[in-house]
């Protein structure tokens, strides 16, 4: 059962109670990513996120990751885009400790300039590993070309001068002007009390008395940083050549985000059927009918105020105008031989699958839980989703592909200098 309360630090809390495990995964997830940074300000989120596990009042890096790990518990966080979270999976009885541990990182970081300095080193490794992989440098050039200047095309690292010019001043002022109570949302699941777990939450983060207990979806009030404006799409269709063997191919759309937790299963479904897995449409058709490339799929990207829907892959640069061929051809046979009902309950078939082997991991459920919230303002139970999901039609799937049309793709295909022009210049479906 899903339970929702306020913490009298404003602090939202979403706790799902699971049966039959003797796991808990416990995140605090801040507001605030790479798109929520002023210029002077660029690459902090994602440093800071580095920094919390460096040391406190009452810690030393060593002791953060012992007190975990002890108990054969795992702590972690990453950044993104609009958040940043910080989590920990370990056995349930251990849960108080996770608390303790996260909101004594989170709130209590001495950001030691000496740990500064040195981490900066640790960041610009991460940096220059990202430049060389060629599948991460397209990725960022396809953003780059889609939302060209906006902070959604930023990225989350910074670049190595953003990270060289941090200071501790700089990150002090961020660290307090965004880790605050009211910027966070704390996710729970597994062998959880949640009335224990509430009041401990509720003393670590402000003293008071403990809230009561709401039950099922989180309220509508919208989880969106104001402020923040959508993105607008800039035409971009390149190849830009560099040292790689290979040619790393990005194309998609994007389209404003619904909000609605309906709409996401209907482009589920469709994305499931086209890209999303070996018995999809674009990996039998150009990986094992034609041989065109090594690696295909589709992919979703939501944002509180966008969705982005791309297709990647890789090929040798002999093989890139074919497979730009066959794209045109696949995203066409949308239309001439649009999905059939049995593909649609195939692909409802495989999410449904999914969806209840993910059930039996704390951490994927604990996540769930923040996604749905911040992207649609409201938490279902998984029942709910299993019945949103049965609820898609063909017609919804066809309905979405039809919204698919060739002017507004964007493309970048990056790597290869053996790829010295792209033939075709457009999809032309």
């Amino acid at each position: 059962m899903i339970r929702t309360a306020r913490l009298d630090s404003r602090s939202q809390v979403i706790l799902e109670s699971v049966e039959h495990t003797e796991v808990a995964s416990l995140g605090l997830w801040n507001f605030h990513g790479s798109r929520d940074e002023a210029s002077a300000e660029a690459g902090c989120s994602h440093f800071l996120e580095h920094m919390l596990f460096k040391g406190t009042g009452r810690r030393s890096a060593f002791q953060i990751a012992q007190e975990i790990e002890r108990v054969g518990g795992y702590l972690n966080a990453f950044t993104e885009k609009e958040v940043t979270c910080f989590h920990c999976t370990l056995p349930a009885a251990e849960v108080a400790l996770a608390v303790d541990v996260l909101t004594d990182m989170y709130f209590h970081s001495t950001l030691d300039p000496r740990e500064i300095e040195k981490e900066k080193a640790v960041v610009l490794n991460e940096i220059q590993a990202a430049e060389d992989s060629p599948e991460e440098k397209a990725h960022q050039l396809y953003i780059e070309g889609l939302w060209d200047g906006h902070t959604l095309s930023r990225k989350i690292t910074g670049e190595s001068r953003d990270v060289q010019a941090i200071t501790p001043a700089t990150l002090e002022r961020f660290y307090r002007r965004f880790y605050t109570p009211e910027s966070t949302v704390i996710s729970a699941s597994g062998d959880l009390e949640p009335q224990a777990l509430l009041e401990e939450l509720n003393r670590r983060f402000a003293a008071g008395a403990p809230p009561r207990l709401g039950s099922g979806a989180a309220g509508a009030e919208s989880t969106a940083i104001a402020g923040r404006r959508p993105p607008v799409r800039r035409r971009s269709w390149e190849l830009k050549p560099d040292k790689f063997e290979q040619v790393q191919l990005y194309t998609g759309v994007s389209y404003p985000g619904a909000r609605v937790a309906s709409e996401y299963y209907k482009d589920l479904v469709f994305n499931t059927l086209f890209g999303e897995s070996m018995s999809s449409r674009l990996f039998q058709h150009l990986r094992e009918d034609k041989g065109l490339c090594y690696t295909v799929y589709s992919f979703r990207s939501y944002f509180t105020d966008a969705s982005l829907w791309t297709i990647y892959a890789n090929t040798a640069p002999t093989a890139l105008t074919a497979l730009l061929d066959g794209l045109d051809a696949e995203l066409g046979r949308l239309r001439s031989e649009p999905p059939t009902a049995k593909e649609v309950e195939d692909a409802k078939s495989q999410i449904r699958g999914g969806m209840i082997l993910a059930k039996e991991d704390m951490e994927n459920r604990m996540k769930r839980l923040f996604r749905m919230y911040h992207l649609t303002d409201r938490v279902v139970e998984q029942e709910e989703s299993l019945r949103l999901l049965a609820g898609v039609s063909r017609d919804d799937v066809i309905a979405f592909s039809q919204r698919l049309q060739p002017e507004a793709f964007n493309l970048m295909a990056y790597g290869s200098r053996g790829a010295k022009k792209m033939k075709r210049k457009m999809f032309s479906f």
